[in-house]
């Protein structure tokens, strides 16, 4: 029983823990290869011919239950939502699944983070992108524990989502939408303000 109640707070403290590591990895030219919660997290990859680093990486729980890993690279670090959007090149978030999770949370927030940073005017040419964001998460109602859902910013095509290695919908151009999802995770009203933290380097 004693276990049991501990394992939240085993969880929380992984992300403390993350945040160590990554501080110890820029002092090594040694790549790193963190465990969080039993998910590989490299600590750099390479897209689109760029090499990006690791700027943090934390458990989303729903109340006291893990739901899935988040970790997040782009070209050099950052400590807002704000830097992440305006540094240059590619960018990736990965979400990978603990346990099967609901994808729904996720696209609520998603449209409301969309609705609350976008205006009437933007709305409007906003409704394509809606639609496919919509469609792609009814094809996706649920992520298996261990499936991956990849959310990538490229700056000549725009947001691209991928389930494993299948991309989902269309590529999305307007920058909105990339920061909207961003903000799901990383905005002032995150899905886990613990995962927040970690994921801007702030832990």
């Amino acid at each position: 029983m004693k276990l049991r109640r501990m394992t939240p707070l085993i969880h929380r403290c992984t992300s403390l823990l993350v945040g160590t590591a990554l501080a110890l990895a820029v002092g090594s030219a040694l790549s790193v290869t963190l465990d969080i919660s039993g998910v590989k997290v490299e600590d750099t990859l390479t897209i689109y011919n760029n090499k990006l680093v690791l700027n943090g990486a934390g458990v989303v729980f729903s109340g006291k239950a893990p739901q899935y890993v988040a970790h997040i690279y782009a070209k050099s670090k950052f400590k807002s939502l704000d830097t992440l959007i305006a540094s240059p090149g590619p960018k990736r978030l990965v979400l990978t699944a603990i346990k099967e999770v609901d994808t729904a949370p996720i696209v609520k927030m998603f449209n409301r983070s969309v609705e609350a940073t976008a205006s009437r005017t933007d709305m409007a040419k906003l409704i394509p992108g809606l639609v496919n964001i919509g469609n792609i998460f009814k094809a996706n109602t649920v992520l298996k524990s261990g499936e991956i859902m990849t959310v990538d910013w490229i700056p000549i095509t725009g947001m691209v989502i991928y389930v494993g290695t299948k991309m989902q919908g269309n590529p999305m151009r307007e920058p909105e939408f990339f920061r909207a999802a961003m903000a799901v995770w990383m905005g002032d009203s995150p899905a886990d303000a613990q995962a927040r933290a970690a994921l801007l380097g702030q832990i």
